[in-house]
């Protein structure tokens, strides 16, 4: 039987924190969907297990993005070439500029390769609306340890509770309620669109 969703608590949140790939970003698995293509594009011979533990790698910060693309063999790749493969989630710079209005602090908590993370904020303006970015690269700590989530709230200076996350991946989210923050999981036939997820956020 699923599990049911936690009631949202919507007058009792200081800071909403998007995951990105899955929620921001359109790719919900960025290896399988865009990685591994660009790796093999690229003279990239390593096998599909092999690649996504070089990814977890660099993606905790015990690698630069250049010696990830040199240790996987990807001849001429570069960060900036495999970035203008993202695509934004459609709908979501509507959602950020809504919440952004209503003065709630907004952020990121993403498991991702540092120099990767900060180009797609760039490329996407997303800092104009996000302005606190955790992400594994920078912390060494990846979704779903329990370290992530303790590591955001002692950095924002917000009590759990007081904290909303939005994620695509069930056992981040599980993960996330345990440690005390609100979430909701994104990607499901409940809330599989940003307008979906606009009016759900909405005060009641």
């Amino acid at each position: 039987m699923p599990a049911i969703p936690a009631p949202l608590d919507r007058d009792a949140i200081d800071a909403v924190l998007f995951d990105a790939m899955g929620v921001l970003y359109s790719a919900a698995d960025d290896v399988g969907e865009l990685l591994v293509p660009y790796l093999r594009s690229h003279g990239c011979v390593l096998l599909r297990d092999e690649i996504a533990q070089l990814y977890q790698e660099c993606s905790l910060g015990k690698m630069s993005s250049a010696d990830f693309w040199a240790t996987a063999g990807a001849t001429g790749a570069s960060d900036e070439e495999y970035c203008r493969n993202h695509r934004l989630t459609e709908g979501v710079v509507a959602v950020l500029a809504e919440l952004d209005a209503t003065g709630v602090r907004l952020g990121c908590l993403s498991n991702d390769v540092r120099e990767w993370s900060k180009l797609l904020r760039e490329r996407f303006g997303l800092g104009e609306y996000l302005t606190d970015w955790f992400v594994s690269g920078d912390i060494g700590v990846r979704k779903p340890a329990p370290e992530a989530f303790t590591t955001v709230c002692h950095r924002l200076d917000v009590v759990p509770n007081r904290i909303l996350l939005i994620d695509d991946r069930a056992e981040n989210v599980s993960t996330a309620r345990a440690a005390g923050l609100q979430a909701l999981r994104y990607g499901t036939a409940r809330l599989s669109t940003m307008d979906q997820l606009r009016k759900e956020l909405r005060p009641r």
